[in-house]
């Protein structure tokens, strides 16, 4: 049994929920166990600070599976192309999760300007073993009063900016795993990343091509098709016909899952 944790907001993305749901049974035939982490779930939690209505539930999974076996936790905002049991499979080497690399994340004013301004490890796909994760998540009763947003402490926690501090921590995941749409963010190098972020950066970004992607994650929320109403961007057109090509299709064939068995 695949434990799958899917991190998403109360009504607002009811339509992507479906096509995600479907490309994950539609691509295994392993038996999947999956639940839809939604802020109704966790009213008591202070969320400011929060980029998505779901932010901080990932940090949950490990304490809500007793701290025992393995899960996967994802974003809702995404669509799966190959076999999920190979991501839950995967040999973890004894690290505490695996988590693919994001040359594009914003470590802060504290790393502007320095070698280390951007690049950490992305979160929103996340392979646990949730017996070590508890190591180094803070349990439920503190996450959900963090007054900030619990995932900086996290991170800071588990060695952020410092890539070279995660051994025994995160195992680097293959970014066709986490491809944020369509693009490989796991490039790094200083002669990049005092421009990542602009347009110019951008160009430089490799694409997959879309038979290499295994896992694509709508990263951009103003060209996300559903464009749920907390997203604080303007609307935009998809930017990947190919990509757009298989969401639209999956989108005509999909129904509403009460029974995914039946898929």
């Amino acid at each position: 049994m695949i434990k799958i944790f899917i991190g998403t907001s109360d009504t607002e993305d009811k339509w992507i929920e479906q096509i995600y749901l479907y490309s994950l049974y539609m691509n295994t035939d392993a038996e999947l166990d999956i639940r839809f982490l939604r802020p109704k779930m966790f009213k008591d939690w202070n969320k400011n600070g929060w980029g998505t209505p779901f932010t901080c539930f990932r940090y949950a999974v490990p304490e809500l599976c007793n701290f025992e076996g393995r899960a996967i936790y994802t974003d809702v905002d995404q669509l799966n192309l190959r076999d999920i049991s190979v991501l839950y499979n995967m040999d973890l080497e004894d690290h505490a999760f695996a988590m693919a690399w994001d040359g594009l994340h914003d470590n802060g004013m504290e790393w502007a300007q320095t070698p280390k301004a951007k690049g950490w490890f992305c979160d929103s796909v996340m392979v646990i073993d949730c017996e070590k994760a508890q190591e180094f998540i803070a349990p439920i009763s503190e996450i959900k009063n963090c007054e900030k947003n619990y995932k900086h402490q996290f991170i800071r926690d588990i060695g952020n900016p410092h890539r070279e501090n995660v051994s025994g921590i995160i195992k680097e995941l293959n970014p066709r795993w986490n491809s944020f749409d369509g693009r490989d963010t796991s490039w790094y190098g200083d002669e990049i990343l005092p421009v990542a972020g602009t347009p110019e950066a951008n160009d430089v970004i490799p694409n997959f091509d879309l038979e290499e992607i295994y896992h694509i994650h709508f990263t951009s929320m103003s060209t996300q098709p559903w464009h749920p109403i907390y997203s604080p961007w303007g609307k935009g057109t998809y930017m990947r016909d190919d990509i757009a090509a298989i969401l639209w299709d999956y989108a005509r064939k999909v129904k509403t899952i009460s029974n995914p068995e039946e898929f």
